[in-house]
């Protein structure tokens, strides 16, 4: 069977837009300073032990924390966060400065958030440009409010069918 060549990065990276993924901070805490970064590949893995995963390219920074650590922290962002977001994803050194946040567990826990994971982590895995961290949840909470999301390159909210429906109803 002839080999196929890979598809090109600019047709991937489209493809993978029409993807709505959850907006996340991770976190960590090494020598009691606080880092983080924006991540929008995240999601659960396992019920039972709870476990998650999340993708983290190569060349971050966070990377080698989380390594050193053996921990990090989830903060799933709000709606109404999209500023957040925008900010852990620079290179800037101290993006927590102006952020309300505060320490649960020895990890930073950013205010506002829809919900927050502690985890220790149980794997790393090469996953081409990326490494894949397999984490288990040892604390978690929500806080009910709507989450942000990504996609077409745009933030955004979940709005259920239903209420998509009701409301197109009502403008009619």
């Amino acid at each position: 069977m002839p080999s196929q060549s890979p598809v090109p990065p600019e047709h991937f990276r489209e493809l993978m837009s029409v993807v709505c993924g959850p907006v996340t901070v991770v976190t960590a805490m090494p020598d009691g300073a606080p880092a983080g970064t924006t991540v929008s590949a995240f999601m659960s893995l396992s019920l039972r032990p709870p476990m998650v995963t999340l993708a983290l390219d190569r060349s971050s920074r966070l990377l080698g924390k989380i390594r050193d650590e053996g921990r990090f922290g989830v903060n799933i962002l709000s709606a109404d966060q999209e500023a957040v977001a925008l900010r852990f994803a620079t290179k800037d050194e101290d993006k927590f400065t102006g952020i309300e946040w505060a320490v649960r567990h020895n990890l930073p826990l950013l205010g506002g958030v829809t919900g927050w994971a502690g985890c220790t982590v149980e794997q790393m895995v090469p996953g081409g440009d990326h490494v894949i961290i397999i984490g288990g949840v040892t604390d978690s909470e929500s806080w009910g409010r709507a989450p942000l999301v990504y996609g077409r390159r745009t933030f955004g909210t979940h709005k259920s069918s239903k209420a998509a429906q009701l409301a197109a109803l009502s403008c009619t």
